[in-house]
């Protein structure tokens, strides 16, 4: 039963990384009036923004696109080399892109200082997670570095969740936009956090202590 939660959770995982990553490569056009964009006509040309904005988007698609690989059992055992390889242009792409451009573009967040704040925190926790995830592999405690790697990959996954949960939380509720925008800057990372901590309980904690029973 947990196995086939597991698989399922994976597959829900994998077809939402994918849905993203096709509505994301939409910005690769370089249009300047799609999608997120059309907000931000006043930052369209800020030559500060606009090579952020596109750094995050690009090293984000590739990595959500990753992420999937690296938990399929089958496949990393498989292709161990491959896996490493995968698993440091995610570090790399987390770590020397996405996250600092994230933490730049937070201070452009819509919904103000609140925005910004949940962003930041958010920029921060991403770096520590993967950061982590580096230095328990390297110190070989495999089990650690997979805790730290789905938390990591959970705020990596924030940006999937931020678009499922800005266009439900405005049609299925009446609060304000200002409200659902800062609400959802918060809610998108922080979700994602306690169901991995939930999985990872399940997955990790809980066999230890049934072993030592």
């Amino acid at each position: 039963m947990q196995t086939f939660a597991r698989n399922i959770s994976w597959l829900v995982m994998t077809l939402f990384a994918a849905l993203l990553f096709y509505i994301t490569a939409e910005y690769l056009t370089f249009k300047p009036d799609i999608n997120f964009l059309l907000v931000k006509q006043d930052l369209i040309f800020d030559t500060v923004w606009r090579p952020t904005f596109y750094l995050h988007v690009i090293s984000g698609m590739l990595i959500i696109l990753i992420g999937p690989f690296q938990f399929l059992k089958n496949f990393r055992n498989k292709n161990l080399g491959l896996h490493r390889k995968l698993g440091k242009l995610y570090a790399y792409s987390v770590l020397g892109v996405a996250a600092p451009t994230g933490l730049i573009m937070a201070f452009y967040a819509e919904g103000g200082i609140l925005s910004t704040v949940a962003f930041l925190i958010m920029s921060v926790l991403w770096f520590f997670t993967t950061i982590m995830a580096i230095v328990t592999v390297r110190k070989k405690k495999i089990n650690e570095h997979k805790k730290w790697m789905y938390r990591s990959y959970a705020l990596s996954f924030a940006a999937v969740t931020l678009r499922i949960l800005v266009p439900v939380m405005s049609l299925t509720t009446g609060f304000s936009e200002d409200f659902v925008i800062i609400s959802t800057a918060w809610l998108s990372w922080i979700i994602n956090l306690i169901f991995v901590e939930v999985l990872i309980y399940f997955t990790f904690n809980k066999k230890v202590k049934l072993h030592q029973n």
